[in-house]
């Protein structure tokens, strides 16, 4: 993979839709399968075609509570009809109905053989074991036919369908227990660094918490995946091999924040050049400017920035996308809105810009304002945010008034 050689206004870098699709490309959907229950499959995709076993409903069914008859016994309003029996959900009426008379139906009876129509209740005066109706009866009314809904044999799903709620109920209707679904693509994430301290332990001089990692699972939690955590790995050329090569086994995909770099201790990057595949990107964004992404063993490899905001930024429009695209979903272009600015913002040319800002609503207009520092560093600006102003590559800033384009969290995360 061939890096973009730029500075940081170089315009040949990447654009976040060119980093994006050369990511999406690499990361196809994983092909291995697993037989699932319907308790476990909402959300997974379906790695088989599916066809009815059942016809649904499988009888002619009643679709309110009424009575059952033949039209032609109730021509006129007023006509009165014996009532012979009552025929419920689970408790057909087994009898014959003969001329002049009407069985007592609930929604979701079978409707006798008979009977043509059923009359809703709301048009019907009981009297003792005789009913009055007040108004002709309709012919052919309020009866689902069988297979109305789904008939035996035909395709209810595609290889590739979303299991959300409704398929489940569908299939739940037709008997299926169990259905062959992809498998959860494989995550493994870590950190390197000798600085890096678990956030349960005091820290020493020159030491920091690992808080990217954690922000990572919590990430990664909201993804169809089996994410595994490898921790803290110190800056040991033996250790940091170690860990990769077991993750290359392993994982389809590896994630990192920092540590990819060319400093004496940034083993990753010899690793990879050595023993797999990597290209270092640098995309015309702000935060997250680096990127590094290739292949190791069988595992896709992403290396995000350092700084918390912006491995935070990166995941979502990049490594959201990927994990999508692994677990066989459909991958869209996340969708903005336009708001009226409340506050000047300032960049500088030559970046997109992906500020962290608060977008409400006020007076039933879209607005939004900064959520504050806007620092890569500044993780507690992005913890207040709920979206990001998104400022042209070109652009100088934009003031206060002006409508911009706002990539929701929601969006992302």
């Amino acid at each position: 993979m061939n890096a973009a050689a730029c500075d940081e206004f170089d315009p040949t870098a990447l654009t976040v839709e060119q980093a994006r699709a050369a990511i999406l490309e690499a990361c196809r959907a994983v092909t291995g399968t697993r037989t699932r229950s319907l308790e476990t499959a909402t959300g997974r995709v379906l790695a088989a075609d599916v066809h009815a076993r059942l016809d649904v409903p499988p009888a002619r069914v009643s679709a309110m509570d009424g009575y059952a008859l033949r039209a032609a016994d109730a021509r006129e309003a007023g006509s009165r009809l014996r009532r012979v029996g009552q025929a419920a959900a689970g408790h057909p009426w087994d009898g014959t109905l003969p001329p002049g008379s009407c069985v007592r139906i609930l929604t979701g009876a079978v409707v006798p053989d008979d009977a043509d129509t059923v009359v809703m209740q709301e048009h019907v005066t009981p009297d003792g074991d005789s009913v009055q109706f007040d108004r002709p009866a309709p012919e052919n009314a309020n009866i689902r036919g069988p297979g109305e809904d789904t008939r035996r044999g035909e395709a209810l799903y595609r290889t590739g369908q979303v299991l959300g709620a409704a398929e489940i109920g569908v299939l739940a209707s037709q008997g299926i227990a169990e259905v062959d679904v992809l498998r959860k693509p494989r995550v493994v994430f870590f950190s390197t660094g000798d600085e890096l301290v678990p956030v349960d332990e005091p820290l020493e001089p020159g030491q920091i918490h690992d808080s990217n990692r954690h922000m990572l699972r919590s990430l990664l939690s909201r993804y169809a995946v089996k994410a595994r955590d490898y921790g803290i790995i110190p800056d040991d050329e033996d250790a940091v091999r170690e860990a990769l090569e077991s993750a290359g086994r392993e994982a389809d995909l590896i994630l990192t924040t920092g540590g990819v770099s060319v400093g004496d201790a940034d083993y990753i990057t010899r690793i990879l050049q050595e023993r797999g595949e990597v290209g270092f990107w640098k995309i015309a964004m702000k935060p997250g400017r680096p990127l590094a992404f290739g292949r190791f063993g069988q595992a896709r490899f992403v290396g995000l920035p350092g700084n918390p905001v912006s491995a935070m930024a990166t995941f979502g429009l990049f490594v959201g996308p990927a994990l999508r695209s692994l677990a066989g979903l459909p991958v869209g272009e996340p969708r903005t809105l336009r708001a009226r600015l409340c506050e000047d913002l300032r960049k500088r040319p030559g970046r997109t810009d992906y500020q962290r800002a608060i977008v409400e609503t006020e007076d039933g207009v879209d607005v939004v304002r900064s959520a504050g520092g806007q620092g890569s560093h500044q993780l507690s600006a992005i913890s207040r945010a709920n979206a990001f102003v998104v400022l042209p590559r070109e652009a100088d800033g934009a003031r206060a008034g002006e409508w911009v384009e706002v990539l929701p969290f929601s969006e992302l995360y």
